[in-house]
């Protein structure tokens, strides 16, 4: 018979797969079918396959154009993943996306690891799924950015916190891994998460530290972060990178990631990207909607334990975080997600404990809202691919939507009837499907949306793709997302209709993409030449990054 040690640690392996499993079925969803996404996606995909071009590794760039935003991190696992399985010139935005589908799936696995210290293998099982089916975190697992990748840093940061400080209230700090395992986890993870992100990694866990201390203050748990030891990681982590960009961009990386974008974002909504307080309270319930039907239950749990180090734990992980996000001028969804983790875990316990049996009225609220979101996604993927796609949704797409219905509301009856656990994983099977019929369904088949896939296609069809024809580069004018210049080349020409029609009269054999608003001076100029423009390709559809229909046509000379 194998020992109780045994069995636990054959539970704990046989769990940590199945999370794994699910995280990465979850992520996987969207990865090869989803054209790549404006803006940020395209702008990070196209910096990385720059590094690749040039050889250049320290210096971010879009075009001629430094983007001193975020440090490199991000751009060095894409730039392996592309390396290993596919080239800069094929431009198969899968293979950049793959570092944020790991992220993912480490993500799941860290919440299983924390949850189990904290309360018990069961719930951080089941919180590890919650986390995995959020639509947040299913999307920016098929987004090749920096989130999800950040998500599990900041993850491995706070879970190696969690077993550290533990160990410490257990008197266990003799053990082997809370002695010399864990401290390395935490501070190669921070490390990442600086490099990934800069400060926010650092903030949240900090932040987690702070509440932690001032309700202990005692030195002993933080020395056994080794924090003399953590000093010396970050300092050979972050340092080479860190003098390294300053050199090459003459200090304009500090000024602009730190003046410009962080504190930016403090002052003033960049991008037209603001909200006002409250913005993310308001999303939670649809990001992270698996566990939607919870978090009244599990906020009020969490208050009542407060006392307890688990929770006080998981809200200073939270509350500290949060706030600052609601009160920061620029808002964005995905902001909030590194605080979604332990989200997942108070939700699980509270399903665990049989969440508001004691309270009904707060189980029954969160039963509403549950279908409620449960309805509205499934009236949004029957609806989106009529309004934008070519022919309308297919059957298989209009069965999941109603199947969505369907499985939303039976999931928020079991949470109404206090059948809180078997709801929850109810809702994180749901989770799977609406990932997979959203990102992999009914995304793909939106055709309006596919400007800049339709654009490459276009001259692909025509042998005049730079990438794939050995074309010359190819001139955009009126219409500059950063999916353009990523599917069509480094060297594609961002101009106006002049500009467009000169870079055909300079560049035998190129092509012109010329947006209606830029058309009349197009043929001026072309016409003051004595030239003839043939059209070779109409694409029409609508650039969803600023809500506008345009109308781009392909242009050659005529020889």
């Amino acid at each position: 018979m194998p020992t109780r040690t045994a069995q636990t640690l054959t539970g704990d392996a046989f769990r940590l797969c199945v999370v794994a499993f699910f995280a990465a079925v979850v992520a996987f969803a969207g990865l090869r079918t989803l054209p790549p996404l404006d803006r940020d996606e395209a702008r990070f995909a196209q910096a990385t396959a720059q590094m690749l071009e040039t050889g250049d590794f320290v210096t971010i760039r879009f075009q001629d154009d430094e983007r001193n935003k975020k440090p490199a991190g991000i751009h060095w696992l894409q730039a392996a993943s592309v390396s290993v399985f596919s080239t800069p010139e094929a431009r198969e935005i899968w293979a950049y996306r793959l570092p944020s589908m790991l992220g993912a799936v480490l993500a799941a696995v860290f919440t299983y690891l924390a949850g189990a210290r904290l309360y018990g293998p069961a719930t951080g099982f089941l919180g590890a799924l919650l986390l995995a089916a959020a639509p947040l975190s299913a999307g920016e697992a098929t987004i090749a950015k920096t989130d999800a990748a950040l998500l599990a840093a900041i993850v491995a940061a706070q879970c190696a916190l969690v077993h550290v400080f533990g160990a410490w209230k257990d008197r266990q700090l003799a053990d082997g891994a809370a002695r010399r395992v864990w401290p390395l986890v935490f501070w190669i993870a921070l490390g990442a998460s600086a490099l990934l992100k800069g400060p926010i990694g650092p903030m949240i866990v900090g932040f987690t530290g702070a509440a932690l201390f001032a309700r202990w203050p005692r030195l002993e748990w933080i020395r056994a972060l080794r924090p003399g030891v953590g000093l010396a990681i970050l300092a050979l982590m972050i340092g080479p990178w860190a003098v390294a960009i300053g050199h090459a961009t003459e200090g304009r990386f500090y000024a602009e990631a730190m003046g410009g974008d962080m504190l930016g974002k403090v002052g003033t909504a960049q991008e037209s990207h603001g909200g006002p307080p409250g913005y993310h309270l308001a999303l939670v319930w649809l990001l992270f909607w698996p566990g939607a039907a919870l978090l009244i239950p599990a906020t009020l749990l969490a208050v009542a334990t407060r006392r307890a180090w688990p929770a006080w734990l998981l809200i200073g992980w939270i509350a500290p975080a949060w706030l600052v996000f609601e009160l920061a001028a620029t808002k964005l969804p995905h902001y909030a997600l590194p605080l979604y983790p332990a989200l997942a875990i108070l939700a699980a316990r509270a399903a665990s404990l049989g969440a508001g049996r004691r309270r009904p009225i707060a189980r029954r609220a969160g039963a509403i809202v549950y279908g409620a979101v449960g309805l509205a996604f499934a009236a949004c993927v029957a609806v989106l691919p009529f309004l934008f796609g070519a022919t309308g949704p297919n059957p298989f797409v209009l069965f999941s939507a109603a199947a969505i219905a369907l499985a939303s509301l039976y999931a928020a009856s079991l949470f109404w009837r206090g059948r809180c656990l078997a709801g929850a994983y109810a809702a994180c099977l749901l989770g799977v499907f609406l990932a997979w019929t959203v990102l992999d369904g009914a995304l793909p088949q939106l055709d309006r949306l596919k400007v800049s896939p339709n654009i490459s296609a276009a001259l692909d069809e025509a042998d005049r793709h730079p990438l794939r024809d050995g074309a010359p580069p190819v001139a955009l004018a009126g219409y500059y997302e950063p999916s353009a210049v990523f599917l069509l080349g480094t060297r594609t020409r961002l101009t106006d209709g002049a500009g467009a029609a000169g870079h055909l009269f300079e560049t035998p054999g190129a092509a012109a993409v010329v947006e209606d608003a830029q058309a009349d001076e197009f043929h001026e100029t072309v016409k003051k030449a004595g030239v003839n423009a043939r059209a070779l390709a109409v694409v029409e559809g609508l650039n969803y990054s600023n809500g506008r229909t345009v109308r781009l046509t392909i242009y050659v000379i005529e020889s």
